[in-house]
């Protein structure tokens, strides 16, 4: 937006339950093992174009007036056309997928304990905020010879203790601009986001919230074979907006993350084929 010194809006939403607590083998099958989150970046000079690019997408499916999009609510026929509409706008997509089954019980090698529902969340997040702000950073520096400022707006979920989020991502920033990083593989790039520039906002206040839904809804239907409602094509359509690591020919590893890393466990071959399609090799 004119006069707006962020010059990019990250809006952040998930699909799945982040809980990985161990659990009877009942309550397994009555629930996604997928946990999804997703972000979808807008520069700020377009962001108010966002507004229209949702109206849009809720005239195409005859939503009712003032009715936000949710995209688990929406026909098969009606999510596929929005996730299209959604592959032809200037935004960039970045999913974090993880297949809990391999975390329950895992170690944080820090904390000495299991990861619980907030640490598990706060990981998949690190891990989806350092490819975004090494994004951010790279345009940005390319363009104007600077890393620029973004503004991080989250979808408000129960559950989610968001002064510890917040608190969080200054901790990340602050241990990567002093070298501390603790598995430092990648790390967040210091001076794009902080907790002063974060937001948490429902789902129908900003337009650019319900992108992210149905980019991490697509992503989450499409992950998990065992879903009544799974298909690739949602997903497929938004591969020309995942991003592409430079020198990289796909979106493995960058634009789209599977977890369980290689070294912690492996998905089941049913759920590969959404991988496949974005650079992941067996």
């Amino acid at each position: 937006m004119p006069g707006d010194p962020h010059k990019y809006v990250i809006y952040i939403d998930e699909a799945g339950e982040p809980g990985v607590k161990q659990k009877p083998a009942v309550e397994l099958q009555k629930s996604s093992e997928w946990f999804v989150v997703s972000a979808v970046v807008v520069s700020a000079e377009r962001d108010q174009d966002v507004v229209d690019w949702v109206r849009d997408m809720r005239e195409a499916v005859r939503a009712q007036q003032r009715t936000p999009l949710h995209f688990r609510k929406l026909s098969h026929p009606n999510q596929e056309r929005v996730s299209r509409m959604l592959s032809t706008k200037d935004v960039r997509i970045f999913t974090v997928a993880s297949h809990k089954t391999n975390m329950r019980g895992h170690q944080n090698r820090r904390l000495g304990s299991s990861l619980g529902r907030g640490e598990f969340y706060n990981w998949c997040l690190r891990l989806l905020l350092e490819r975004v702000t090494d994004w951010c950073a790279r345009r940005s520096r390319k363009a104007a010879q600077k890393v620029e400022p973004a503004r991080l707006i989250f979808s408000e979920r129960g559950g989610h203790d968001y002064d510890h989020l917040t608190s969080y991502i200054d901790l990340l920033n602050m241990q990567a601009s002093a070298g501390t990083t603790f598995l430092a593989v990648r790390e967040i790039t210091p001076g794009v986001i902080s907790s002063s520039t974060c937001e948490i906002l429902p789902h129908h206040q900003r337009a650019g919230l319900q992108l992210a839904d149905i980019a991490a809804s697509s992503f989450f239907q499409a992950a998990d074979s065992q879903l009544p409602t799974h298909s690739l094509a949602c997903a497929t359509s938004l591969k020309l907006r995942t991003a592409i690591a430079p020198r990289k020919r796909d979106q493995a590893e960058y634009g789209l993350l599977k977890l369980p890393f290689r070294h912690q466990g492996e998905i089941l071959e049913a759920d590969r084929p959404l991988f496949e399609l974005f650079g992941y090799v067996w």
